[in-house]
Parts: structure tokens; C-alpha cells; sequence
């Protein structure tokens, strides 16, 4: 299964994306685009390949959907603090690439500061919310009411673990569906994201989800695979086969 409808008009996929096909949008979360330049200022060195994979990855959604709009519900960008060398350069190429296909929006998330600076010449704006259709899409890094709701943040995953020990982390989607809540995977290959299984509330990044009773979520890990509904989340802790 690559696609399952959640919410009326909006559909989960295994590209770690949503895809909301009356309106030709795609919604995607976390790129995090400049990590491997954090890892080095940190002394850990790893190929600089994020970037090249996201493009790839951002591609084959745009062959495969037809777009007409891409939002990014936040954190573009990585390092916190300032705009590295790397970073600026890796996003200045992904969204110049970008912009030549669809419009592209950018929804403001924690890791953005000093987005506004890289991204001023390519004609995207950057924005704390953006509502589509009575959709309101954040990146959840700062309390909202509005419902029904997307959002990113919280990078959920799934560890799946065998009677040996051995494990498998995948990228989830988590739906909450009597709240309106749907949470994004982080897009970015890199970011591994909390471990939902083994989760309690106060561990939760994003002031929403520590406001909800989250063991009610519906989970659908993605994988190459497609889509693997895994039912809710109140089931899968400790989760083995």
C-alpha cells in the first residue's frame, strides 16, 4: 500500500509525504538539510550525503504526484544558531531546483533562524502557519488549537525488535484521528526520531502531542515496502517478532 486516506481529501504515503490531490499539494517535514556540517562542529565526521538523497527523493514525489504546491512544515534548515557554509549552499541548491517545478512554502520550524536570509532570492515565503482548505499545517514546536491539523517536529518512528535483539527503526506517520491531529516523519535520511514504543508523554518534543493522550494515535510506518499500518499505538509497546 503506498497511499491511505486519513482525513477527507488527504492521503499518507510511503514517500514519508501527504499528498492532498484536490489541491496538487504535497506536505513534507524536518529535512534538516546542513547536519552532517553539526556533526563535524561536534567532531563526527560522516559523508556529506543527506543532501543529494533528499534531492533524489524529492524528485521521484514530484514525478510520481505532479505538484502543483510543496509545502515544508519546518526545519528546512538544521544548525540552530547561524547559517553554515554548507547549509546555505545545500538548501540554495535543493530549492533552486525546487521553484523551477512547483511553488514552493516554508513553514517556519525551531531549526529555522536565519532562513528568511537564504532563501529571500528564490521568491519563497516563509511562514508560521499556513491553512489549506480549513487545514491548518505547523511545524508543532509551539502550542496550537487549530483542527484539523498537520504537523511535523517530532520525528515518530517505530523500532521493531526480534527475539535475538536485532531492530528495525522506520519513519512513521502517527494519526490521531479523533483529535484531527496527522504527525509527519522527518523526511531528512538522518534523522532517526523518537522512538514511539518507548516513549512516555513527557518525552514527547512537541507541546501538542504532550497535550493529547498519544497511546491513542493509529500508526503507518513507511517503508520501501510501502505503507505498514500497525495499528495503535497503546498495542505496540515493546513491540517484537
Amino acid at each position: 500500500m503506498d497511499e491511505l486516506e486519513v482525513m477527507p481529501g488527504v492521503r499518507i504515503t510511503s514517500h514519508q509525504c501527504i499528498w492532498i490531490p484536490d489541491d496538487a499539494t504535497v506536505v513534507m517535514a524536518d529535512l534538516h538539510i546542513g547536519y552532517e556540517s553539526a556533526l563535524e562542529a561536534d567532531g563526527i565526521y560522516i559523508p556529506r550525503i543527506q543532501t543529494d538523497t533528499i534531492q533524489e527523493s524529492l524528485a521521484k514525489i514530484i514525478d510520481h504526484f505532479s505538484p502543483d504546491r510543496l509545502i515544508i512544515a519546518g526545519d528546512l534548515k538544521h544548525e540552530f544558531s547561524r547559517n553554515l557554509t554548507q547549509e546555505l549552499r545545500d538548501i540554495r541548491k535543493v530549492l533552486e531546483q525546487l521553484v523551477k517545478q512547483v511553488d514552493v512554502v516554508l513553514v517556519k520550524g525551531n531549526h529555522d533562524n536565519y532562513v528568511e536570509n537564504i532563501v529571500s532570492r528564490l521568491d519563497v515565503p516563509v511562514v508560521e502557519r499556513y491553512v489549506q482548505n480549513n487545514i491548518t499545517i505547523v511545524h508543532g514546536h509551539a502550542p496550537c488549537s487549530n483542527r484539523p491539523l498537520i504537523m511535523g517536529h517530532e520525528h515518530p518512528s517505530i523500532k521493531i525488535v526480534d527475539k535475538v535483539g536485532a531492530y528495525l527503526k522506520l519513519p512513521c506517520f502517527m494519526h490521531l484521528k479523533d483529535e484531527g491531529v496527522i504527525v509527519l516523519p522527518a523526511f531528512s535520511p538522518l534523522a532517526s526520531g523518537t522512538d514511539l514504543t518507548g516513549a512516555p508523554p513527557s518525552d514527547y518534543l512537541s507541546p501538542i502531542l504532550r497535550d493529547m493522550n498519544v497511546l491513542r494515535a493509529d500508526i503507518y510506518a513507511s517503508s520501501d515496502i510501502g505503507l505498514i499500518p500497525l495499528g495503535n499505538l497503546s498495542l505496540l509497546e515493546g513491540l517484537r517478532f
